[in-house]
């Protein structure tokens, strides 16, 4: 096999994530939309692109398989096979079985697959026996023969590439769905030899996975859908990047960024009118360069979202619940990074969204509601940042049954005095469920300490907004991105540290009349009604600086779940946009480091993670503060 061949099955493995993503979605629209013929179109054309063109690159197994398929959708389109939820259920247990076909053959392009099994299904649906145990049985010994017949009829071979399949695969590789025109024998046969030239001598092949690789699409986003002949347009609009180069780009600006602020730190000493127009002017396009290298790593959500819809389906089926998903703001952008670590925090919420938020169909019924639950994704800039907001129509969180089970397990002490949104947020601690009983969708206490987890490691928050029979809202709250950030220098002793701005709510002169003393806590500031512990940076972070009094210091105040704090520093030098560093090997999983940066002086400076930095301290005081504020 040589390196184009290699190139072309990578290419469609690659190409084929896609498919299986947008045929999925068609699938659970088809549900609740059984008679858009618009929509069967669509699905047939998804299924016969997979078929012909896994073909078309030589994956024998994905194109029988298949071609399965595609006889079950076909029968679906004309009618002769019912759109029933077991159908549907179906169409989706195929989808899945395609992708890890797919999976599978990322790792090994020499894997093979039995699809044996899934196949009588398919045939078990062909008869309205779907569902049918016993008949599975009977129908795979039926069809025995009839397969074998099939398979010596239709062999997926590269020698038996038909016109339309070879097509298929030339538009697959300019992006383009559109059928070319007929081909001659001749010109079959030339052109199947130029693909798989060294087909015949079949060699061994061990392939290391691809490096993986972005598709940037035009500003417009979305799928692009060409015409044949419009050939320069689709040219135009999109390109294969493999991700390396975009990284090393946005490396490259991080540089220009730093380099930019350096400039502006010495414009004072340039006298040049010239030269200070031409600062300016080199700013507003470094700028501009940023932003648009910045705008190649934001992926819209959609993506991730409308996977949503498998997770509130599978789950509303298994607690046979009436669900209704529905999803704003999908074509909102995130960084990429931020996002591949979004989709496990968003499974548990919604899968807890429908577990545990919305009520059974009796007691919805009971409660004046309709029988269908409905949840809302939500996804909208605020600022700098993300917010995505996860809202049911259920029966809310009660904060006494959730009392009672922390009590229960021993999380909290019986005479505790918390507040109810202090309770609520146990929902969060590890190994904290309120299900009596453990099953295949929760109890275990896992999910939502993953959620609280995860959101914090990309410097996010969590928020529950919950009220007793009218529902609850989980609102994630993450930045855009964690390239270039926005951060306040700050100075402890002789050092500098970066703060991100997404961590500062405040920042003020501890005067004497806000400075207070709790016994056990220490001292603490009295603003607005509300008494906030204080902690020194160089205390966390055991440097040896000469003690400053209170009042020439400056306090920062940090927005936390559990509660407020202050954080003292020397001095706030300014404010800036800082490009991550990471860490290296010796300093990594050192606690309360996010990374470093270079300042504009050409020296590094680390930047803090307030919220991990200080969380063992507010934990360490939180009891004895709750006692002393209480008393």
């Amino acid at each position: 096999m040589d390196e184009f061949e290699k190139e072309v099955k990578l290419d469609f493995l690659a190409e084929a994530i896609q498919l299986l993503d947008d045929a999925e979605q068609a699938f659970l629209a088809l549900e609740s939309d059984k008679h858009n013929a618009d929509l069967m179109n669509q699905i047939f054309r998804l299924a016969h692109n997979l078929k012909g063109t896994s073909r078309a690159v030589g994956f024998g197994d994905v194109a029988e398989f298949t071609h399965e398929m595609e006889n079950l959708i076909l029968k679906i389109k004309e009618g002769i096979v019912p759109i029933t939820d077991q159908i549907v259920s179906l169409l989706l247990e195929c989808n899945d079985h395609v992708s890890i076909m797919i999976k599978m053959l990322n790792m090994d392009l020499n894997s093979t697959f039995d699809s044996k099994e899934i196949i009588s299904k398919i045939h078990l649906a062909f008869k309205g026996e779907l569902g049918n145990a016993d008949a599975a049985t009977s129908v795979e010994e039926t069809h025995a023969e009839e397969m074998h017949a099939a398979e010596q009829e239709e062999t997926f071979t590269a020698d038996t590439i038909s016109a339309e399949d070879i097509a298929l695969l030339e538009n697959f590789e300019k992006g383009l769905e559109a059928p070319a025109a007929p081909m001659s024998v001749e010109q079959k046969e030339e052109r199947a030899a130029s693909f798989f030239p060294s087909e015949a001598a079949k060699p061994e092949l061990k392939v290391a996975p691809a490096a993986p690789e972005a598709k940037m699409e035009s500003a417009g986003g979305g799928d692009h859908k060409k015409p044949a002949g419009d050939k320069k347009a689709a040219e135009e609009e999109s390109i294969r990047v493999s991700l390396s180069r975009v990284e090393l780009l946005n490396n490259v600006v991080g540089e220009l960024v730093i380099i930019q602020t350096v400039l502006n730190q010495h414009r004072d000493e340039v006298s040049s009118q010239i030269m200070l127009k031409s600062l300016s002017h080199l700013a507003k396009l470094s700028k501009e360069i940023q932003n648009i290298s910045m705008s190649l790593r934001m992926v819209p959500l959609k993506q991730t979202l409308q996977k949503m819809q498998r997770i509130v389906r599978d789950t509303s089926k298994a607690l046979d619940k009436k669900v209704h998903l529905e999803l704003v703001g999908e074509e909102t952008e995130i960084d990429k990074t931020v996002l591949e670590h979004l989709a496990d925090p968003l499974v548990h919420i919604v899968r807890n969204a429908v577990d545990h938020g919305l009520e059974s169909t009796a007691d919805r019924l009971k409660a004046g509601k309709s029988e269908e639950g409905q949840v809302t994704i939500k996804a909208f800039h605020e600022g700098n940042n993300l917010v995505i907001e996860i809202r049911d129509d259920g029966k809310g969180i009660n904060p006494k049954i959730i009392r009672e089970k922390a009590i229960e397990k021993k999380v909290i002490s019986a005479n505790a005095a918390m507040s109810d949104d202090d309770l609520v947020n146990l929902i969060f601690h590890p190994g904290f469920s309120t299900k009596a009983e453990v099953s295949e969708i929760s109890g275990r206490g896992v999910g939502m300490d993953v959620v609280k987890t995860n959101i914090e490691k990309l410097s996010g928050e969590v928020k529950v907004i919950t009220e007793l029979g009218k529902g609850s809202c989980f609102k994630v709250v993450l930045p855009l991105t964690l390239a270039i950030i926005e951060a306040m220098v700050t100075r402890v002793g002789d050092e500098r540290y970066i703060i991100p701005l997404g961590q500062v709510y405040e920042s003020l002169s501890p005067t004497p009349d806000i400075v207070h003393h709790v016994n056990g806590v220490g001292h603490c500031l009295k603003i607005r009604g509300e008494v906030i512990p204080m902690f020194k940076v160089s205390t966390a972070l055991q440097r040896p600086v000469t003690e400053k009094p209170l009042e020439e210091q400056i306090a920062i105040i940090v927005n936390s779940e559990e509660r407020n704090f202050a954080i003292l520093v020397d001095d706030i030098l300014h404010q800036q946009q800082v490009v991550i560093k990471k860490l290296g090997e010796e300093i990594k999983n050192q606690k309360g480091f996010m990374g470093s940066s270079i300042l504009g002086d050409g020296r590094p400076a680390f930047i803090l993670d307030i919220m991990e930095l200080f969380s063992g301290a507010m934990k360490k005081k939180k009891s004895s503060f709750k006692e002393e504020l209480a008393a």
